[in-house]
């Protein structure tokens, strides 16, 4: 088991070396500069003397691409990821502000689909081909059809115009207002929990099938042994390994995948500034927080794959 962590751990380094170099060389070719747009910020504020050599300098640009690369890596290897090129801020206190919004977003999102996915998926497994399986099923189907961008603009347009109301979107700290800040985040959380529970539940429904067709479940019923504890006791249990995967895999996204949510609801999170340093074409932002997301998500994968042991002891690493 120790050994299987460790070698787990070391595998981290190599794959976030090579996140690291795609997202720098691809920063690299996005149309536009950073150079570009800092010189003429400058020159728009009244600073007409400023060339892009020297801003180039400034932002030491002036490097070949190699050097900077390795120059950023081993400050961010000292936790140390640089300076915003338009805010006199450093990437780490940007992260750290935005981070806590991502998180509160992701956490209510995976909540709320589990609390969605799970249930109905075991009680349409429970009632196979039933009417109730039959609609569940088609809803999740539409559901999974329908763009999640698509739901949200629906859904801030029309109130608006049909009654006059519109969610907030003033950021309140969930500890300094509970309830300002609930307003704000649930209604983002629903909609994304709703489009993403229907792939889950249908997962959910053919794993628990799969699990109640295995040979020691047939051996319980001859037993005599309940229905209600075959499903909830055999059934479930041995069927949460392939489950807890598919939410591993949310929980991996938790501080970066709303980013569309977060954008439409003007929630402050990392999606959102994200997307706003990559129209700044402010290189430090954008790689300091796909490497947090990286890390993240990584780190989170290891932990899911080391959690079968405890939710099957029978499992072993090697």
């Amino acid at each position: 088991m120790r050994k299987y962590v460790v070698r787990r751990l070391l595998l981290l380094i190599p794959t976030v070396f090579f996140v690291c170099v795609i997202v720098f060389c691809l920063l690299r070719y996005i149309p536009g500069s950073a150079i570009e747009a800092l010189t003429y910020r400058m020159q728009s504020s009244g600073i007409y003397e400023v060339s892009e050599d020297y801003v180039r300098e400034r932002l030491g640009m002036d490097k070949p691409a190699y050097i900077q690369f390795f120059i950023w890596l081993g400050n961010a290897l000292r936790l140390d990821l640089g300076d915003s090129f338009f805010r006199s801020q450093s990437v780490s206190e940007i992260i750290g502000e935005h981070v806590f919004a991502s998180l509160e977003l992701g956490i209510l999102s995976m909540i709320l689909t589990n609390l969605i996915a799970i249930p109905l998926g075991v009680f349409c497994a429970k009632h196979q081909d039933s009417v109730a399986d039959y609609a569940i099923r088609v809803i999740s189907l539409i559901l999974m059809s329908l763009p999640v961008f698509w739901i949200a603009t629906i859904v801030l347009i029309y109130p608006s115009l049909w009654f006059h109301w519109a969610p907030t979107t003033e950021y309140v700290p969930f500890f300094r207002d509970p309830i300002g800040n609930l307003k704000m985040f649930f209604l983002p959380a629903i909609l994304s929990a709703i489009t993403t529970s229907g792939m889950q539940l249908r997962y959910v429904r053919t794993v628990m099938l799969d699990t109640m067709r295995t040979d020691y479940v047939r051996t319980a019923r001859a037993k005599g042994v309940t229905e209600r504890r075959i499903m909830y006791v055999h059934s479930f249990r041995n069927a949460m390994i392939p489950v807890i995967t598919m939410i591993g895999g949310s929980i991996g996204g938790l501080i970066g995948g709303n980013i569309i949510m977060e954008n439409l609801f003007s929630i402050p999170g990392l999606g959102q500034e994200t997307v706003l340093a990559l129209a700044e074409r402010d290189y430090p932002i954008v790689q300091g927080c796909v490497l947090i997301m990286a890390i993240f998500t990584m780190v989170v994968n290891v932990i899911v794959d080391i959690s079968y042991k405890w939710i099957d002891p029978r499992i072993k690493f090697d």
